[in-house]
Order: C-alpha cells, then structure tokens, then sequence
C-alpha cells in the first residue's frame, strides 16, 4: 500500500508565460516542491470554476496563491471560500498558501486587508506556538513572500504559529484541520528575481533592492512543505 498523499490543489492562478518559461509554472513549481514530501497533487482550475465535488474527492487539500484579492468580488472566490467551509464542516484537512492563507481566514470569519507596503524578497518569521507536525521545533524560518495583502483577523478558534514584525499573521492554525502560511514554499529565487523585475516601478527600487539582495538568503521551504504534508498526514 503507498504511504503517499492524493492531494487536491486548488489552484488559483497561473505565472504569466515569461515567468513560467523561466521557471516553470505552478502545476510544475507545486509537484516538485510537495512530490518529494509524499504528496501526490490533483489540479483543479478554480479560477475556470473547476471544484472538487465532494470534500472526499482527496485527503487534503492545498490552496495555491493567486494575484488576485481574497476580497475581489469574483464569483469563483466565493464558490472558493463556500468549499473551504465545507471542507472545516466535515472535518477534511486543508493548507493555504499566500491567497490560501487568507482565502480560508475570510471563508471563515477572518478579515484580509492591503498592507501599507509589499512584502517581498526573503523574510524572517519567528515560530510562536508548537504544533506537533512542526516537531522537530525550530524558533524561526525563512520563506519566500509576494504579497500585498495580510490577514489582520482571525477566525475564531484560530492560532498563530509565526510572526514578523511586517506580518503579525505569518502563519496560522485552526485546530487539527487547517494549516496556512502567507509565504511560498513552492517559489524558487529565479522566479522572485523574475517577479521584483517586472515589478520593479510598481513596487520600487527602495523596496525591490534590499528583496534582490536577501534572495541568497538559504530556504527553509524544504521544512516548510515537510511541515504541510505531516499536517496532511494527521
């Protein structure tokens, strides 16, 4: 019998072609990212209304990020968010990653705001709370991030398990059932390069050269997908 997971990605968005040319686009970064780890990754196109059926279709599920808002009002974003309640509502275990992480805090009962600035490049969170699939404990780690938005409020019940000064909300917990962190495990520095380059003028030299020059910071997103498959696992 394979001790392997058949996990659901709800995939959100795709990289422009010259990113994905470059790096290769989600439904290669996520695959190589969790596939090692033990999880095997079903695509489901969100963005094209494409949703699992029933909350049994997979034994988990991982929301990717996306460019989008988690507060746009876009018809898939509440279909979205209706799923992820399901998924609470009948005790499937499930991740968020970026949009994820904020998605599944909206869906249920969390608020998501724009942040006075990007948050790019390298970042440091501190781990705050013990979760036994972080074991063995680590006081910090340092990810990937893209984003604009953060979650400001959690939902009821909630956790947070890491913290940076810039994002309160780093990571969160919601019993055994939800797992979710606003950085990219599955981002390789190539695509961050990639990304601050194109986004230069929006985001800002001020902003982009200090994310440029963390980028060889080393990554703990090995740890951090090992993280989301033991959650996964149970």
């Amino acid at each position: 019998m394979s001790d392997r997971q058949q996990v659901g990605l709800l995939l959100c968005d795709h990289l422009d072609p010259d990113m994905a040319d470059l790096v290769g686009d989600y439904p290669v970064l996520f695959p190589d990212r969790f596939g090692p780890v033990g999880l095997d990754l079903r695509v489901y196109e969100c963005t094209r209304g494409e949703f699992p059926e029933r909350t049994d279709e997979c034994d988990g599920f991982i929301t990717s990020g996306s460019r989008h808002s988690a507060y746009e009002d876009l018809d898939w974003i509440r279909e979205l968010n209706a799923f992820q309640r399901r998924l609470v509502d009948d005790g499937v275990k499930q991740v968020g990653i970026c949009f994820g992480h904020q998605t599944i805090a909206q869906a249920l009962g969390g608020k998501v705001e724009k942040a006075a600035g990007w948050g790019v490049g390298v970042k440091t969170f501190d781990v705050v709370a013990e979760v036994p699939c972080m074991d063995p404990g680590r006081e910090q780690f340092h990810i990937l991030m893209s984003h604009q938005d953060q979650v400001v409020e959690l939902p009821d019940g909630a956790d947070v398990i890491a913290t940076a000064d810039y994002c309160p909300v780093g990571g969160w917990v919601l019993e055994d059932l939800v797992f979710c962190v606003q950085g990219h495990p599955e981002f390789v520095p190539e695509l961050s390069r990639g990304l601050l380059g194109k986004r230069r003028e929006r985001i800002g030299a001020e902003v982009c050269d200090p994310a440029l020059e963390s980028l060889s910071t080393p990554l703990d997103h090995d740890t951090v997908a090992r993280w989301m498959a033991r959650f996964l696992a149970g």
